[in-house]
């Protein structure tokens, strides 16, 4: 795993985006500009300079990043969603700060057993929120559980749009997006990082990946 995953200034670049305080247009904006800077100038000044972000967004960036400097894990990636999913939860007035932190614990511990739950499953399972409303969190952030008919895998899909056509990352049928679900627990995230040609309805699982997101380098691990 390369070391550039947990530098502090891509870190905070890719929680703004994932937070949906900036567009990937102003990201690399903002990153252009900095490279222009001496001495060298830090991501959250320029954001905030440009007027792309607050002061107390700021903040809640710097927060969720220091969270994720400062818990290892196996599952860097699905640990940072998860971080930024429980700022969403207590922001929505779905469960409290307590419940969410207690829903992290558990989930830490899991991982150091061997397993990793997603944080919804989790606060499902202690009955801190139900179904209905991890997929409403889900939404908020424009992703959609969809499922396989062809092999039952279970995918969480980023940026979903409504007429788009997913397929399967392992047979390649196309996924349909449930009439209801008893378990909010997926497989893996398939991340969209670039709008799809307007030639074609339909999104192919060469166009997509699930382990990095938009400003990262092709090849890191």
């Amino acid at each position: 795993m390369s070391n550039r995953r947990f530098d502090p200034e891509i870190l905070f670049g890719r929680i703004a985006l994932m937070l949906d305080y900036i567009s990937a247009a102003q990201l690399t904006e903002c990153v252009m500009a900095q490279e222009q800077t001496s001495p060298r100038k830090k991501l959250g000044e320029i954001m905030l300079e440009t007027g792309y972000l607050t002061g107390e967004q700021v903040e809640e960036v710097l927060r969720v990043q220091e969270v994720n400097l400062q818990s290892p894990t196996g599952h860097p990636e699905r640990r940072l969603e998860d971080t930024i999913m429980g700022r969403l939860i207590v922001k929505n007035n779905f469960a409290t700060g307590e419940q969410v932190n207690e829903a992290l614990r558990t989930q830490a511990l899991r991982e150091q057993e061997g397993g990793f739950y997603r944080l919804g499953e989790i606060m499902v399972e202690k009955g801190y929120m139900n179904v209905r409303q991890v997929l409403e969190v889900l939404k908020v952030q424009g992703r959609q559980i969809m499922i396989c008919p062809g092999c039952g895998a279970r995918f969480n899909v980023d940026r979903f749009q409504t007429g788009r056509k997913y397929r399967c990352k392992k047979c390649k049928s196309l996924l349909s997006v449930p009439a209801s679900l008893e378990s909010v627990g997926v497989d893996t995230t398939i991340f969209v990082p670039k709008p799809v040609g307007s030639d074609s309805d339909t999104i192919y699982p060469e166009q997509v990946q699930d382990s990095k997101h938009p400003g990262e380098e092709q090849g890191q691990e």
